[in-house]
């Protein structure tokens, strides 16, 4: 099966001009260009009712983002609707989503476990919105105590990536499966864009920054990396806590460099490297 084809490259390059229009400082851009693109999408087959919610989850964080002085009521209302869609975005489940499906029920690798593969962008949308309050490259004030040397994440990322991933092909997940092809790429661009970014902005960027503020950084960190674990309890007892230590990598990074933009590579570089080199998502029983 050839798996680049004109929709695959459109709905990645969607969801990079989405993340990108969060970064600009021009409003018509910030707002207009996920609109222009959800509206767009229809003529690719996307169902009406997702553009729909979509289109009314731009307005919701426009209004949240742009508008002084709304009644607390409103803006109660309105940080409920922006958690209830965000919810179904992030799980894949508003009403009309449906995402590209690249595969039938088949291993992406030899020794690989059977897995339909879809590429999801509905959740981008989640990164776009965060996008907006959260700073992605600048020092997040949270973390401005640390006076950790600036080599210390990095060591400790090239340290810990391969540690988490050792320990899964010793529990018996996966095993080394070295392999590149034109689905593995598309697997690792749209990790990056539709999941790396939305999850540590989600996780990282809000729930550990507002726990830290309120128990404190350790407690913060704790905290974020078991609710992240949890979050893949679909793989099982063994992946969540592998997904708790990975968390916790990821927040720590967070923490010593205050930059989420490292603990974004740093989740991005782990699941890369789990589908490049390793049997992916997990090896096949038996």
């Amino acid at each position: 099966m050839e798996f680049i084809n004109l929709h695959v490259i459109a709905a990645l390059i969607y969801s990079g001009l989405v993340l990108l229009s969060a970064l600009s400082a021009n409003k018509i851009l910030r707002y207009g260009i996920p609109l222009l693109a959800i509206l767009l999408s229809v003529a690719i087959d996307t169902d009406v009712v997702f553009v729909m919610q979509a289109v009314g989850y731009i307005g919701v964080t426009f209004l949240l983002k742009t508008q002084k002085g709304l009644p607390d009521w409103l803006k109660y209302f309105l940080w409920a609707v922006w958690g209830i869609l965000s919810v179904g975005l992030l799980t894949h489940t508003l009403p009309g989503y449906s995402g590209i499906q690249l595969t039938v029920l088949e291993p992406v690798k030899a020794n690989s476990l059977a897995t339909i593969v879809y590429l999801n962008t509905d959740k981008v949308l989640i990164a776009w919105s965060l996008l907006l309050w959260i700073p992605i490259w600048q020092r997040c004030t949270t973390f401005t105590h640390s006076h950790s040397p600036k080599w210390l994440p990095f060591l400790i990322a090239i340290t810990g990536i391969p540690a988490i991933l050792f320990l899964a092909t010793q529990l018996g997940l996966i095993q080394w499966q070295p392999e590149l092809n034109n689905l593995i790429v598309i697997i690792v661009i749209s990790n990056l864009l539709n999941t790396c970014f939305t999850e540590e902005l989600l996780f990282r960027g809000l729930m550990q920054s507002w726990l830290s503020t309120k128990l404190g950084v350790v407690s913060g960190l704790l905290i974020t990396g078991m609710l992240f674990g949890l979050a893949h309890f679909a793989g099982g007892y063994l992946y969540v806590c592998l997904a708790i230590m990975a968390g916790l990598l990821y927040g720590l990074i967070y923490v010593l460099s205050g930059r989420l933009i490292w603990s974004v590579m740093c989740h991005w570089m782990l699941n890369s490297a789990h589908v490049l080199l390793l049997t992916w998502p997990v090896v096949k029983p038996g």
